[in-house]
């Protein structure tokens, strides 16, 4: 009996120091884990958009192509971000250099928090772009880095930001004294367009293509002038046919120049005239109808009797 009781007491004693130990360790591992803030995902702020050069303001305008536009975020989250893959999400008037509606970037370094990424993208502006302000969702994938005492989690997170993105009617180039010759032409007749063209920017430009379109011609002419420098005139002249099935209407002809900047980006400009269709009218011949005999007869002795006898 006696024995029975002194086991239980041990193994009581047993019981309650295992139960102390633990809660002493437990203790002790809380106080080494790493003090994790709450995990919620990082947010980003779009601070720069430019186009063309990250550094200096330079401006995009319709039918531009291959035109960089750099997109500056920064990091307002509390945790560094890592390993940034960024999709612009496109809609009109922007395309990528192949036509699609997506283009991506990835930025390799990591973020810290109140710190900024600089990344890159290549679009396209379609010609009949709207000058103003545009706004493109842009979708933001990154591993958000969690550390601690010998411990380090990336976590994968995504978040979307609006890009702002500006398109304005600045131009490097301008056509003039456009004049189509002669001012009426007939059904495939020829026509002769010319004109000048001037550099209005600071750098010289190359590649300089004028040509002409328009429903009423044939074939579209172009001029190959090459490159331009800075405000000195260069002249343009092609001739070419109208077509022969046309009816008698003025019809607009447009003209157009593309070129390349110093950032080796392409733009286009254009502008319009118009020919005169003036069909000729056919020149008809009338032949009497034939008369009657005896009028004939009749006529013949009346001119006889004002010879003898006079009118």
């Amino acid at each position: 009996m006696i024995r029975k009781k002194a086991l239980g007491i041990m193994l009581v004693i047993i019981f309650v120091f295992g139960s102390f130990w633990t809660g002493l360790n437990m203790l002790n591992v809380l106080a080494q884990a790493p003090p994790y803030p709450p995990l919620k995902p990082s947010t980003f702020k779009v601070i720069k958009t430019s186009w063309i050069n990250a550094n200096e303001t330079v401006y995009a305008t319709p039918g531009d192509t291959n035109v960089p536009l750099y997109v500056g975020i920064q990091n307002i989250g509390n945790r560094t971000v890592t390993g940034l893959s960024e999709t612009l999400l496109l809609q009109q008037p922007f395309k990528n250099v192949s036509g699609g509606n997506v283009v991506n970037a990835y930025y390799e370094n990591s973020v810290e928090q109140g710190l900024t990424a600089i990344t890159e993208f290549i679009l396209n502006i379609d010609r009949d772009a709207e000058v103003g302000m545009h706004t493109l969702t842009m979708r933001i994938s990154y591993l958000q880095i969690v550390s601690g005492t010998g411990t380090t989690l990336y976590l994968e997170q995504q978040t979307e930001v609006e890009v702002p993105l500006l398109i304005t009617s600045t131009s490097y180039l301008a056509i003039y004294s456009v004049s189509v010759y002669p001012k009426q032409v007939t059904p495939g007749g020829n026509i002769t367009i010319s004109g000048n063209v001037v550099n209005t920017a600071a750098s010289t430009l190359s590649n300089v293509n004028v040509s002409a379109s328009s429903s009423a011609l044939l074939s579209e002419p172009f001029v190959f002038i090459g490159q331009m420098d800075t405000n000195i005139p260069r002249p343009f002249s092609f001739t070419v046919q109208a077509r022969g099935d046309l009816q008698n209407a003025t019809i607009p002809i447009l003209l157009s120049a593309t070129f390349s900047d110093s950032y080796n980006v392409n733009h286009v400009i254009s502008t319009t005239t118009s020919m005169q269709i003036a069909q000729q009218p056919l020149k008809t011949v009338t032949t009497p109808a034939p008369r009657d005999p005896i009028e004939v007869i009749i006529d013949k002795i009346w001119e006889i009797v004002r010879f003898f006898f006079g009118s």
